[in-house]
């Protein structure tokens, strides 16, 4: 700042002093501080957050001090918009939302806070949902009525197509679902091959056409033994496809 000072100017431009205010800026580390540059931050998309903000290590910093000291979550305006569902399951387990553009949200992905832990973002959000989740299995006795009628269609649906694959142990039905792998929707059905179980959501039982769909989905991945979006798999439902039509034509 005192080369700045002693250069023959006649103004003091804003830089001569970036430097001082941005180390007082990263050497805060009090929730308050955090709260107003996080405040601040989220201005962003009307473009009246201060320049401060826009110094990348500064934005970052208040992320962290925030992570540690509060429940929240970090969101682009993108996943607010296109993530829906899960942000309102992180806003129903407590988490305040702090909505951060697209660059903070690369630079914190990854990131441990001050206090040593994973900063939450969408995708560390999903990875805790996932671990913590557990199945809620329910009985067929206790299906409803319509449900059991749709549910006693399952061996007929499986006979279109020969049979279930030997390494297919079990068929249950969930009231909960794990979050899908290609999203942050909660899947319609699972294939667990440790489990060698198929798994579809209750759900599904509103209708013959989506529990069938799911189940011969699932069925899909355990005769394939690939993953969605890939060109095995879709061969595979190809197949089947073809499978049925032959049943119900012949």
């Amino acid at each position: 700042m005192r080369k700045a000072l002693n250069r023959e100017k006649t103004h003091l431009g804003r830089t001569a002093y970036t430097d001082r205010v941005k180390a007082i800026l990263l050497a805060c580390k009090g929730t308050k501080v955090a709260q107003l540059l996080t405040d601040d931050l989220q201005r962003y998309e009307t473009g009246l957050m201060h320049d401060e903000l826009k110094w990348n290590e500064v934005a970052t910093h208040a992320c962290r001090i925030l992570n540690a000291s509060e429940k929240v979550i970090f969101l682009t305006p993108f996943e607010l918009v296109n993530a829906k569902d899960f942000v309102d399951k992180a806003k129903g387990d407590g988490f305040n939302v702090v909505t951060v553009p697209e660059n903070i949200q690369q630079k914190i992905r990854g990131l441990e806070d001050l206090a040593g832990n994973p900063i939450r973002d969408l995708e560390q959000f999903k990875d805790e949902w996932n671990q913590s989740f557990e199945f809620e299995f329910v009985d067929s006795k206790n299906l409803t009525r319509e449900e059991r009628m749709i549910y006693d269609k399952t061996e007929e649906i499986i006979d279109l197509i020969g049979g279930l694959p030997k390494n297919v142990k079990r068929k249950m039905i969930s009231e909960t679902m794990r979050i899908e792998t290609m999203s942050y929707r909660e899947a319609t059905g699972l294939w667990e091959v440790a489990q060698e179980r198929i798994i579809i959501k209750r759900t599904q039982l509103r209708s013959l056409k989506e529990y069938a769909a799911t189940l011969l989905h699932e069925i899909g991945h355990a005769r394939s033994g690939t993953s969605d979006v890939s060109r095995e798999f879709e061969d595979e439902l190809t197949s089947l496809l073809g499978q049925i039509s032959a049943s119900v034509i012949l």
